[in-house]
């Protein structure tokens, strides 16, 4: 649970946020002058100790105030890290796996494994932490289980030094890639929200479509896209979004459950959207070994096609609870571009640029968000940059970062252990023999695992460990690459509004007054077809924008089966059209819309035909009925 710091440790904390902000700069901007690992170490030398304070142990009186567990725990990271900062020369010339492991090497490996898994624990929840912990004692003891999962077995020696002492386990890549990507992004959100510019995303949402009926809804919708494209973080993007809407979506007459899981719904989704896609795109265009334009182009039809039906969903939801038009009080325009929208535009249009003309990524967000700074720094008085105000950004950026990266040295652990030890190929084979015959099997039983995996985790920590266990099973399917990595990217951000773990949910169901759980099973419901999209273009990668699949056949098929397809089944989905379906109409909308969605030809014919059924009992046939009366 996070700590509300005030006074001296209050302070401390963001001094402590402000100084990582800069050193992480500076190695986005000039590289790691001091080297890989040495600036890994010092960066969870402060990452640690932040944590330890930040966040509490539990629930407790006692957990809720700094205590001695807390300082012991501080004392433990600072020694174990510390060592590595101080020996650095001698850690960087030993040979991996030849030079002997001291046994008080052996101790500070095993104190700096402690401190990171309780600090996960206490950022993240106990799912990553665990999962990490069983990884290990697997790798331990596994030796010793039934032939079926058991393996050769390794002894402690050898994952302390692969842990603690090489690249491959704390110190990994995904540490890496989260401090060299996703830190500029973090930054990025930070300084709109400081600048006051995420408020001029409802603004403009507002003035867009306050007129229509569900106005709230659906200004949620766009407005929260842009939020979360900045922020990149659900749950904050459902808070920031969620405590405008969700109030005013109650009074003109949504249930508590269905505002808390659409604002839940779109600061998941606005992870899905291109331009910028949240932060964990960066690091699939990173794994994948593409610029990251390519991600964008992979993603965009995908996202499109959610967001299609996700708005259907809800123009046939406003329907079904009879809400009326509900003016909302707008600002003008020029009003909303003069409060500050101008400087989302200007940095977006630099960041693009950069990217577009291949520039590094980190480096590319560096330039948008100093351009977001220089437009702050000359607006008109309101709101503008001053020392206090970029002080309190590095601070925030700090200690936001520290949330990100500590789950990310947890999935160096769990991704470590796994590729250095074989284990995730042993996990491939598994897949691959129980999808052997179907490749639905295969995509089913890898998007439930990630689904699991992923609970408690962020979208980069859970794509990471995704893709390193279910990628190669996938690929050796005959999956192309794209298609693996976006359908493993997609069920890991997920996470946020599937129960039990559904940080999103969570937070919409807080500021609706609804119970959690009930909201994010809503949230699930409002949000399905992000877990069916995947299958979607596993089976027609045409829909990934890969021109070798490109034809003038996929532009007949998604006019003529996947636009139809996704209104049918929003419509069954909320049982509603022209007027409320009975059951057994709503089971044939969601049979038919699925079956529109259908590779195969004949299955979505049969489907159009069920989309002209109900279209005529339910928009024709209607009209009828209505005109009857009248007529006679």
């Amino acid at each position: 649970m996070n700590r509300n710091l005030t006074g001296i440790f209050g302070h401390i904390m963001s001094v402590i946020g402000a100084v990582l902000s800069v050193f992480v700069l500076s190695i986005v901007v000039v590289g790691p002058m001091l080297g890989y690992a040495l600036s890994l170490a010092i960066f969870l030398f402060f990452a640690l100790p932040m944590t330890f304070m930040m966040y509490s142990g539990g629930k407790s009186p006692f957990w809720m105030k700094i205590n001695v567990v807390d300082w012991l725990l501080t004392l433990i990271s600072i020694v174990s890290i510390g060592y590595l900062i101080v020996n650095a020369d001698h850690i960087l010339t030993r040979i991996e796996y030849v030079s002997d492991i001291s046994a008080f090497e052996m101790t500070m490996g095993v104190l700096a494994l402690v401190a990171v898994l309780e600090a996960t624990r206490r950022a993240m929840g106990t799912a990553m932490a665990v999962i990490a912990l069983v990884l290990l004692l697997y790798v331990a003891y596994g030796n010793h289980l039934p032939a079926v999962i058991s393996h050769s077995g390794y002894d402690w020696d050898w994952i302390i030094d692969t842990m603690f002492l090489t690249s491959k386990g704390i110190f990994g890549s995904p540490l890496w890639v989260v401090i060299t990507l996703a830190f500029p992004f973090i930054l990025y959100g930070v300084i709109l929200e400081e600048l006051g510019i995420l408020r001029t995303f409802l603004d403009f949402a507002n003035r867009l479509l306050g007129r229509s009926p569900g106005a709230p809804a659906k200004t949620a919708i766009v407005a929260g896209t842009m939020v979360g494209m900045a922020s990149g973080l659900p749950m904050s993007t459902t808070y920031l979004i969620g405590y405008p809407t969700i109030p005013e979506m109650k009074k003109v007459g949504y249930p508590g459950r269905t505002a808390g899981g659409i604002a839940a719904v779109v600061g998941t989704a606005a992870q899905l959207m291109p331009p910028m896609l949240g932060v964990a795109a960066f690091i699939v265009a990173q794994y994948m070994g593409v610029p990251y334009i390519k991600v964008c182009q992979y993603t965009l039809l995908p996202a499109l096609m959610f967001y299609f039906a996700f708005y259907c969903t809800i123009s046939f939801e406003t329907r079904k609870w009879n809400i009326a038009v509900h003016e909302i009080v707008t600002l003008t325009y020029s009003k909303i571009m003069a409060n500050g929208l101008y400087i989302f535009i200007v940095s977006m249009i630099v960041l693009i640029y950069f990217l577009v003309m291949f520039y590094p990524v980190g480096l590319s967000a560096l330039y948008a968000c100093a351009t977001a700074l220089v437009l702050g720094l000359i607006r008109k008085k309101q709101n503008r940059l001053n020392v206090k105000m970029f002080y309190n950004i590095l601070a925030r950026t700090g200690k936001t970062s520290v949330y990100i990266s500590i789950a990310c040295a947890a999935a160096g652990v769990i991704t470590g252990l796994l590729v250095e030890t074989g284990l995730n190929l042993k996990f491939a084979n598994m897949v691959i023999g129980l999808g052997r015959d179907s490749l639905f099997i295969a995509l089913l039983l890898s998007a439930l695992a990630i689904l699991v995996l992923s609970m408690g985790m962020p979208s980069i920590p859970a794509y990471i460990t995704g893709i390193a266990i279910f990628g190669p099973a996938l690929m050796k399917l005959g999956v192309i690459a794209p298609v693996a990595h976006i359908f493993v990217f997609y069920y890991a951000t997920l996470y946020s509004i599937t129960p039990p773990v559904a940080f999103a949910s969570y937070a919409g169901a807080q500021i609706a007054g609804e119970d959690p759980m009930m909201t994010g099973l809503v949230a699930c419901k409002l949000g399905i077809m992000t877990y069916i999209i995947p299958f979607l273009f596993a089976y027609n990668p045409a829909l990934l924008l890969i021109p070798e699949y490109w034809d003038i056949w996929q532009v007949l098929r998604l006019v003529f089966f996947y636009i139809p397809g996704l209104i049918l089944f929003a419509a069954g989905l909320s049982g509603f059209w022209a007027k409320r379906m009975q059951w057994y109409d709503t089971v044939v909308a969601l049979a038919g819309g699925v079956m529109m969605l259908f590779p195969i030809f004949a299955v979505q014919f049969v489907g159009l035909v069920v989309f002209i059924y109900i279209f005529i009992r339910q928009d024709i046939y209607s009209m009828y009925l209505r005109k009857k009366p009248a007529a006679a």
